[in-house]
């Protein structure tokens, strides 16, 4: 009777964490937004996190008409959460693949984050539903802002410069003639999306890049407005922080304020120049500014300040496709000034030999449009000559079309010339080349008698034969079955019917598990991580050797972002500092190690983007310490091999 209970009891533990566990490998979609409460033109973190899914596809925001919705990066999840709340442990794991957003609203009041659908296995899953307060800026002119462009409409390949304007209002009295930023103990907080090259609108790329950008606006006597939270650290704190101040040179204006007076502003032009390479409608902003600025002098003679939103609406830049009018048939989709060539090879051969064409576009544009020509609708080529499908490849300001040919007669003398059209925006018109023609020689193909077809006269057998076993030579012999047992002994083919499928089952089973493992990418990935670190880093300290202080600091940040990412098996390209530190703590590292991760991060991030009077003591040696204690713990944790 015991027993029976016991074994009653044990099938009732197993039934429920059975259940608890096939409850937990349900898929899930799992939302969560930053914030309940944002400003107009602020933007808020969004993700969506496919739970449980195996090979997950991106989920479908449907009805997100209020907000201008940016892809943020994915990330992969394989983290286990567990709290305990007045004894009551909760666990909860998370294992697939988290998609990250930025949501900015499109108009003020409460709005509605709809929720993300989603389909797995045939079935359709919905994720959360959200309330999202968006504030109107409160009424004020000590702080006016606005996003222009030059020009605001451009064709591919033209440069548009987009201006960030920045009007802040006279310091009062006797002060007007100082700049109102260098009595700020903080920097105000600006916000310009465009400022981060993964942030720039597709299609469009800087003339430089961030970096170089931002170093020719670094004030270093630290007044000026932060931008995008960008802060300097020391190499050997973790709580030392100090925001960067950035200005370009201010000058003075005259503008009209809300009482309809003529006063006073300082004026700051954030200037970014692009080049367009496709056509499309290219959003720049919403742009934001936090901060005090001062609005009047205490009876004690002390400024008094207010506390400031401002936000500059959002522009849109306008990259036209080229004007149908007068489109050439022979246009090759390419925008900006070119070269045409064509090249023969070989120049002589035979009627159905098969000749190499190679057709080249080269200059300054774009060419990411540029299409192979088809050359069977053109008479010259098509009555001439048997055509294939050409090829197109990109090197650099080359594209370059390959095509077979095969002549059809031998009296085609030259193969003719290709007519290839571009549009030129310098000159605004449709610009027709013409190839060189090239000399070929055809001569006339072989005839083939029927002693060389293969195959041809008699097949009969020579009278000598010899037939011969081991123990001799028999003659008279005249019935193979005399010399040999002929039967058929149907187990014996059977028995090596099996073997053979056993065998080549073992050999497939074999390769297929050995190709796996090295055809994994992610596996692949994760063995070189540790040796490539290795090596980025060596390059670093040799360039901080070399007083290449940007480049160096950038090849460090590289080995430790990109060992992280290499573990995790995703982008590195597009991983912060911060999702480098939660994916060494997702690892089961340390809140020290992630901590020093932290700080050597934000110490190179500074160097990056201040090469001008930051020190870089010591930032080699501590990354190198650093990476050994980082590859040593995922190792610990069997992370990394």
């Amino acid at each position: 009777m015991a027993m029976t209970l016991l074994s009653r009891m044990v099938v009732a533990c197993v039934a429920v964490l059975t259940s608890t566990s096939l409850l937990a490998a349900e898929p899930q979609v799992l939302c969560e937004l930053g914030r309940g409460r944002v400003y107009l033109g602020e933007s808020v973190g969004y993700q969506v996190t496919l739970n449980h899914v195996e090979n997950p596809s991106p989920p479908e925001l449907v009805g997100f008409d209020d907000f201008d919705v940016t892809p943020a990066g994915t990330q992969n999840l394989d983290s286990t959460q567990v709290t305990v709340i007045n004894g009551h442990r909760t666990e909860v794991v998370r294992r697939g693949r988290a998609y990250r957003y930025r949501l900015t609203p499109r108009r003020a009041g409460w709005l509605r984050v709809p929720a993300p659908v989603v389909k797995i296995d045939g079935r359709t899953l919905r994720g959360r539903v959200f309330a999202l307060e968006v504030v109107e800026p409160d009424a004020q002119d000590e702080v006016r802002m606005q996003i222009t462009a030059d020009p605001t409409s451009v064709y591919p390949t033209e440069r548009v410069t987009v201006t960030l304007s920045v009007l802040v209002k006279a310091l009062p009295d006797e002060l007007a003639r100082r700049n109102p930023l260098s009595v700020q103990s903080t920097p105000p907080a600006l916000d310009i999306p465009w400022v981060e090259d993964d942030r720039v609108p597709d299609g469009l790329e800087p003339a430089e890049d961030a970096r170089a950008w931002l170093s020719r606006l670094r004030d270093p006597g630290g007044e000026g407005f932060s931008i995008n939270d960008l802060a300097d650290r020391s190499v050997f704190s973790l709580f030392e922080r100090r925001a960067l101040a950035f200005q370009p040179r201010p000058r003075r204006v005259l503008r009209t304020d809300a009482d309809d007076k003529e006063v006073q502003y300082w004026l700051y032009e954030f200037r970014r120049s692009f080049v367009a390479k496709r056509s499309g409608r290219y959003t720049f902003g919403p742009a934001t500014l936090k901060g005090t600025f001062a609005t009047g002098v205490s009876s004690v003679g002390r400024l008094t300040g207010e506390k400031v939103y401002a936000v500059a609406p959002r522009l849109v830049v306008d990259v036209k496709q080229v004007p149908e009018a007068d489109r050439p048939a022979s246009y090759l989709g390419a925008v900006g000034r070119f070269t045409w060539s064509a090249e023969l090879k070989p120049t002589r051969c035979k009627v159905g030999d098969p000749v190499t064409l190679v057709l080249a576009l080269r200059g300054r544009g774009s060419l990411a449009a540029a299409a192979a020509p088809d050359l069977s609708q053109l008479p010259a080529v098509a009555e001439n000559f048997k055509t294939y499908e050409g090829t197109r490849e990109t090197k650099g300001d080359t594209c370059s079309f390959t095509y077979t040919l095969r002549p059809l007669s031998a009296e085609i003398t030259e193969f003719p010339s290709i007519p290839g059209s571009y549009f030129d925006v310098e000159r605004n018109r449709y610009v027709t080349l013409d190839t060189e023609p090239i000399a070929i020689q055809v001569e006339k193909a072989a005839a083939l008698t029927g002693r060389h077809i293969v195959g041809a006269g008699s097949t009969a057998r020579t009278p000598e034969a010899l037939e011969v076993r081991r123990e001799g030579i028999f003659a008279n012999v005249t019935d193979p079955e005399d010399l040999a047992d002929e039967s058929v002994r149907a187990e014996y083919w059977a028995l090596g019917l099996v073997g053979l499928a056993g065998l080549y089952g073992a050999i497939f089973a074999v390769t297929w598990y050995v190709r796996r493992r090295l055809a994994d990418p992610a596996l692949a990935r994760r063995r070189a991580a540790a040796g490539r670190a290795r090596r980025r880093l060596r390059e670093g300290t040799t360039l901080l050797r070399a007083s290449s202080t940007q480049q160096g600091a950038e090849r460090i940040r590289g080995a430790l972002v990109g060992l992280v990412a290499d573990v995790a098996n995703v982008a590195e390209a597009g991983m912060t500092s911060a999702d480098a530190c939660r994916r060494l703590r997702s690892f089961g590292a340390d809140e020290e190690l992630v901590g020093r991760l932290a700080g050597a991060l934000e110490a190179c991030d500074a160097t990056r983007y201040t090469p001008a009077g930051t020190s870089v003591n010591g930032l080699a040696d501590e990354a190198g310490l650093l990476l050994h204690s980082v590859v040593r713990s995922l190792k610990k944790r069997r992370c990394l091999r």
